[in-house]
Order: C-alpha cells, then structure tokens, then sequence
C-alpha cells in the first residue's frame, strides 16, 4: 500500500502534461544564406523581441542564451536574420535552432524552430539542405 502511494505521490508531483496544461507548437523557421553566412528568418511581428536562443548540433556544440529583461531583449524584425551571437556553424554538421519570440511579459510568446544540415558542394560552396519540422 506503502509503495501504490509513493508512485502515486511522485506521478502527481512531477509535472505531467495533463488535459488543461498549454502545449506550445514550434512555429517553422527558415535557414538560409546570405553572403555565404548563415541566416535564421522568422515571420515576426510587429513588436516582438527575442527573449530565449538555443542552438545546437549533433556533434555536441551548444548554446543557450535568455532574455529576462524586457530591455534587454533584441528586436526581430521580419525579412531580416535572427542573430545567432558568434555561434560557429561548420559544415557537415546537423543543426537545430530555437527561437522565443514574444510583444510583453504577460502575452504568450512563440517558438520558432529550424533543423538543417550545413554543407560544401563540389566547388566549396556553403549549401543547405533543411530538415523536415516535427
């Protein structure tokens, strides 16, 4: 009896997703190039600034910056690249990038999030192929 209300205990305490809980979609995101460097654009909107970046690759780079100071938080602008703050893409690597977007403290943000493979051709040229989003 001991044991049925101990697992009971740790299930109610440790924070699964029940039927009321909000669910947040990723929103797709784009990578590209521009100038042989790569560019993250989003369809932001009007006011919005970036308040979380979390980048990283399957060869273990990481990165992971927040913005909990209205102030400090960056605009983003739609048609124009996301900064990315010095992250070193390489090609041959599989990427993941994740951008939180939001217009105030008390409005729901939204993620937008991009996978894709950096890549040279034949002539060295920085290609990318985009992954499907999940």
């Amino acid at each position: 009896m001991k044991k049925l209300l101990l697992s009971g205990a740790v299930f109610l305490l440790t924070g699964c997703p029940g039927p009321m809980d909000p669910v947040r979609l990723e929103l797709p995101a784009q990578a590209t190039l521009v100038n042989n460097k790569l560019c993250i654009l989003v369809p932001a909107e009007a006011g919005e600034r970036i308040f979380s970046v979390q980048i990283g690759s399957e060869a273990g780079q990481e990165m992971l910056r927040t913005f909990g100071d209205p102030a400090s938080q960056p605009r983003a602008v739609k048609g124009e690249c996301l900064p990315t703050y010095g992250f070193e893409f390489k090609p041959g690597n599989s990427y993941a990038a994740y951008y939180g977007l939001e217009k105030s403290a008390t409005e729901k943000g939204r993620l937008f999030a991009v996978r894709f493979i950096l890549f040279q051709d034949a002539d060295g040229k920085l290609k990318i192929l985009q992954q499907n989003q999940r």
